[in-house]
Protein backbone atom coordinates (compact mmCIF):
# COMPACT_ATOMS: atom_id res chain seq x y z
CA UNK A 1 0.00 0.00 0.00
CA UNK A 2 2.77 2.44 0.92
CA UNK A 3 4.64 1.55 -2.25
CA UNK A 4 1.60 2.44 -4.39
CA UNK A 5 1.12 5.69 -2.49
CA UNK A 6 4.80 6.49 -2.96
CA UNK A 7 4.56 6.00 -6.72
CA UNK A 8 1.34 8.00 -6.89
CA UNK A 9 2.89 10.94 -5.02
CA UNK A 10 6.01 10.90 -7.18
CA UNK A 11 4.02 10.80 -10.42
CA UNK A 12 1.49 13.41 -9.27
CA UNK A 13 4.31 15.63 -8.01
CA UNK A 14 6.20 15.25 -11.28
CA UNK A 15 3.12 16.23 -13.25
CA UNK A 16 2.60 19.16 -10.89
CA UNK A 17 6.18 20.32 -11.41
CA UNK A 18 5.78 20.09 -15.18
CA UNK A 19 2.50 22.05 -15.06
CA UNK A 20 4.13 24.59 -12.77
CA UNK A 21 7.01 25.09 -15.19
CA UNK A 22 4.70 25.45 -18.19
CA UNK A 23 2.46 27.91 -16.33
CA UNK A 24 5.51 29.96 -15.22
CA UNK A 25 6.98 29.93 -18.73
CA UNK A 26 3.74 30.99 -20.44
CA UNK A 27 2.92 33.68 -17.89
CA UNK A 28 6.33 35.34 -17.80
CA UNK A 29 6.81 34.99 -21.57
CA UNK A 30 3.59 36.93 -22.05
CA UNK A 31 4.68 39.52 -19.49
CA UNK A 32 8.02 39.97 -21.28
CA UNK A 33 6.24 40.24 -24.62
CA UNK A 34 3.76 42.78 -23.22
CA UNK A 35 6.61 44.89 -21.81
CA UNK A 36 8.57 44.47 -25.06
CA UNK A 37 11.50 43.32 -22.94
CA UNK A 38 14.44 41.21 -24.03
CA UNK A 39 16.44 38.82 -21.93
CA UNK A 40 15.88 35.75 -19.86
CA UNK A 41 12.76 34.92 -17.91
CA UNK A 42 13.08 35.48 -14.15
CA UNK A 43 14.10 32.02 -12.91
CA UNK A 44 13.63 32.91 -9.25
CA UNK A 45 9.92 33.56 -9.84
CA UNK A 46 9.27 29.85 -10.36
CA UNK A 47 9.90 29.15 -6.66
CA UNK A 48 9.47 32.48 -4.86
CA UNK A 49 7.31 35.56 -4.67
CA UNK A 50 10.03 38.13 -4.13
CA UNK A 51 9.51 41.85 -4.72
CA UNK A 52 9.79 41.86 -8.54
CA UNK A 53 7.75 38.67 -8.87
CA UNK A 54 5.00 39.86 -6.53
CA UNK A 55 4.83 43.22 -8.32
CA UNK A 56 4.28 41.52 -11.68
CA UNK A 57 1.83 39.05 -10.14
CA UNK A 58 -0.17 41.80 -8.43
CA UNK A 59 -0.32 43.87 -11.61
CA UNK A 60 -1.51 40.86 -13.60
CA UNK A 61 -4.19 40.09 -11.02
CA UNK A 62 -5.34 43.72 -11.13
CA UNK A 63 -5.91 43.37 -14.87
CA UNK A 64 -7.80 40.10 -14.43
CA UNK A 65 -5.05 37.74 -15.58
CA UNK A 66 -4.30 34.52 -13.76
CA UNK A 67 -0.80 35.17 -12.47
CA UNK A 68 1.68 32.38 -11.85
CA UNK A 69 1.71 31.18 -8.24
CA UNK A 70 4.74 29.29 -6.88
CA UNK A 71 2.59 27.40 -4.36
CA UNK A 72 1.92 24.86 -7.11
CA UNK A 73 5.68 24.38 -7.50
CA UNK A 74 6.19 23.89 -3.75
CA UNK A 75 3.17 21.60 -3.37
CA UNK A 76 4.37 19.42 -6.23
CA UNK A 77 7.95 19.39 -4.92
CA UNK A 78 6.61 18.39 -1.50
CA UNK A 79 4.60 15.55 -3.04
CA UNK A 80 7.70 14.25 -4.81
CA UNK A 81 9.77 14.50 -1.61
CA UNK A 82 7.15 12.67 0.47
CA UNK A 83 6.83 10.02 -2.24
CA UNK A 84 10.59 9.46 -2.28
CA UNK A 85 10.74 9.25 1.52
CA UNK A 86 7.85 6.77 1.60
CA UNK A 87 9.58 4.73 -1.11
CA UNK A 88 12.74 4.52 0.99
CA UNK A 89 10.95 3.36 4.13
CA UNK A 90 10.52 -0.40 4.53
CA UNK A 91 7.05 -1.70 3.71
CA UNK A 92 5.41 -3.19 6.82
CA UNK A 93 3.38 -5.67 4.74
CA UNK A 94 6.58 -7.55 3.89
CA UNK A 95 6.79 -8.71 7.52
CA UNK A 96 3.30 -10.27 7.53
CA UNK A 97 4.55 -13.65 6.32
CA UNK A 98 7.37 -13.93 8.83
CA UNK A 99 7.18 -17.07 10.95
CA UNK A 100 9.77 -17.91 13.56
CA UNK A 101 11.43 -21.31 13.23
Amino acid sequence: MVNRLSHLLIVAGGVGLAVSYVWWYIFYSQVMQFLDANGELPDECIYTIGDPCSMVSSAANAFGATAYDPRLFWGAAGAVAIGVILGILPDASEDDDYRPR
